[in-house]
């Protein structure tokens, strides 16, 4: 059962004042004074590139304690799409800056054939300074709408995920995004859609930099490929295909590599004190040291080789009719 302590007038005064101060009136009709949660009366914002949509923003105060509190806001734009920025901290008055300070336009992303819109912490980073740190962005380009889950955590990938729209019927394949290089792996197939990972580098604001940055890549590729054939997606990418099926293979032939040394190290005499029988010794603990250093468990397959499709189109191909 919650003990929290429901708001009192006089808090409800306190805590409004520095967004008071800014214009905005807290909507006590829509507030919750036992949850000790705020909300503001929603404000309306005329298109602003590059999104070039009505803005519906909606701010919202939660109040744990004396000392710790969490401002939300959130844009909803025409098409849905909904972005979120979050600060929290002991200093409602500094809060309100904080989240002041990020601009409308921070949250949008476009490109021809596809929009974006990024949700972000505003934090404070150690020495005092404010940092935007992405954490999820929403897009949709050619049928899909995509989805990047950023974790806080430096060294863990991001999860992608690729789902089709209400109506929409399409067939990827699994190197789709791969193709593009290392940090992106390939997809696997989920229950209404397709799955991956992003690998990020960095940390804070760095790591935020090249989230951003891969994700416009990411939506630029799919929207020129799946613009086109999947023909014209295999000749413009026939090396990069045939790199992700080497580098696929790679996990599949060191296994292949250490067991045959290990069945040959009977065969070969070593000194007691040599250091190839050390690393013989020590090689699974050195392989688990290597996953956990990719940050990802490495698939043992035999991957398929890259063919040419010749499907007019990204949609699945319906089965032939059987002759009479």
């Amino acid at each position: 059962m919650s003990t929290a302590v429901p708001l009192t007038h006089h808090e409800i005064l306190e805590l409004v004042a520095p967004f008071s101060r800014s214009g905005r009136r807290v909507d006590l009709a829509a507030s919750d004074r036992i949850a000790r949660r705020l909300r503001f009366k929603p404000l309306q914002h005329a298109p602003e590139a590059p999104l070039d949509q009505t803005l519906h923003e909606e701010l919202e105060l939660e109040s744990f304690a004396a000392d710790d509190h969490r401002v939300t806001r959130r844009l909803r734009g025409d098409d849905g799409l909904e972005a979120v920025l979050v600060a929290d901290g002991p200093d409602v008055g500094e809060l309100a800056q904080r989240i002041a300070a990020v601009p409308l336009a921070r949250h949008f992303l476009a490109g021809e054939g596809w929009r974006a819109v990024l949700s972000h912490r505003a934090r404070l980073s150690g020495d005092g300074v404010a940092t935007v740190i992405l954490t999820e962005a929403r897009a949709r380009v050619a049928g899909l709408d995509l989805k990047l889950k950023v974790s806080g955590v430096a060294g863990i990938n991001a999860d992608l995920e690729l789902m089709p729209r209400a109506g929409q019927t399409i067939s990827l394949p699994d190197d789709l995004l791969a193709v593009l290089g290392w940090p992106w792996t390939c997809i696997a197939r989920l229950r209404e859609g397709w799955g991956g990972a992003l690998r990020l580098k960095g940390d804070g604001a760095e790591r935020t930099r090249d989230a951003e940055h891969k994700l416009v890549q990411t939506l630029d590729h799919l929207a020129r490929t799946l613009a086109g054939t999947p023909r014209e997606f295999h000749e413009r990418m026939a090396r990069e295909r045939w790199r992700v099926t080497l580098r696929r293979a790679v996990p599949m032939l060191v296994s292949v590599a250490l067991i045959a040394g290990a069945a040959m190290v009977p065969l070969v005499e070593l000194s007691q004190n040599s250091v190839w029988r050390m690393l013989v010794f020590h090689s699974p603990a050195f392989l688990l040291m290597l996953f956990f250093c990719l940050g990802e468990m490495p698939r043992l397959e035999f991957p398929p080789l890259p063919r040419l499709a010749r499907a007019g189109s990204w949609e699945p191909q319906a089965p032939a009719a059987p002759s009479a």
